[in-house]
């Protein structure tokens, strides 16, 4: 019949375009690019890897392998071997930097601890990789927190890593250690008495401040590492990574919900709408 309109089909194509939009959101939330961490073959068990290692004044411990062509001045207390890099060491960083360059990331600027990411407080990061065309710094006495299980990645393209003095990156929710990795093209300076976390791929070089921290690795083979005296790196462990619980110790309260989570919330909620007008349409 002439004018007649079929409200069913118009009712299906609401449905669809409903859908399709709620679709869109997820596939905007799911394209964000989720970090890979590289592969050790040689230097897992190194706390530094380096062609030159300097350390002038007593007091530095690692705790873990320690390899270099050039020996230091003053020997570190070393809880593991010492000696000369193994065959591997330069092309096992290599690969691993090139890992860490060659994948997608978000894009931030400025001191770390004042990065906001999506609904988090400043400077939370949720696993992931983020990348800087300058530093990657943080203030002295600022804070950068870690939150969540997963695989962290910081990177430079055109900058250092560069840590104030009495600055501190904190694990939370079951972030780990031994899946945090950072790497730039200039050089790496961390404070004095701060505490860094992950490994650092850096063949610039990796300098410690006095009595600064690093749970993690510092990996330098064609630059130098230096340690300054009273400072610690240890060698953080895979095994304790696997089946690290969210406790009140290490757990945060939880953030608004991510652009994921909204997505989930906003499909739910269109999908109801949906159902909705189709049985309305069917109705009339």
């Amino acid at each position: 019949m002439t004018g007649c309109v079929d409200k069913s089909r118009h009712g299906g194509f609401r449905v669809v375009a409903i859908v399709g939009f709620a679709a869109s959101l997820l596939v905007s939330a799911s394209a964000l690019a989720q970090a890979v961490a590289p592969v050790f073959t040689t230097d897992t068990t190194f706390g530094v890897v380096s062609s030159t290692y300097t350390n002038t004044v007593a007091g530095t411990t690692i705790i873990g392998n320690l390899c270099f062509t050039t020996g230091p001045a003053v020997a570190p207390v070393v809880i593991g071997t010492v000696g000369p890099c193994p065959g591997g060491a330069a092309t096992d960083q290599v690969n691993a930097t090139a890992t860490l360059t060659g994948q997608p990331c978000t894009t931030i600027a400025g001191p770390l601890e004042g990065v906001i990411i999506g609904a988090n407080p400043p400077g939370f990061f949720p696993p992931g990789c983020y990348t800087s065309v300058g530093a990657l710094n943080i203030t002295a006495n600022g804070i950068v927190t870690l939150n969540g299980g997963g695989v962290y990645v910081f990177r430079s393209t055109g900058g250092a890593i560069t840590t104030g003095a009495n600055s501190q990156i904190v694990l939370a929710g079951g972030a780990c250690a031994d899946q945090v990795y950072w790497t730039a093209v200039g050089a790496t300076t961390l404070g004095g008495a701060s505490t860094f976390v992950g490994s650092i791929l850096d063949a610039a070089g990796v300098t410690l401040g006095l009595a600064s921290q690093l749970n993690g690795r510092a990996l330098a083979f064609g630059g130098t590492v230096t340690t300054n005296g009273a400072n610690t790196i240890t060698v953080p462990s895979a095994a304790a990574c696997a089946f690290l619980p969210v406790t009140p110790a290490n757990a945060i309260p939880k953030p608004t919900p991510t652009l994921s989570q909204w997505a989930l919330v906003m499909l739910a909620a269109l999908l109801a709408v949906a159902g909705f007008a189709a049985m309305r349409g069917r109705t009339k």
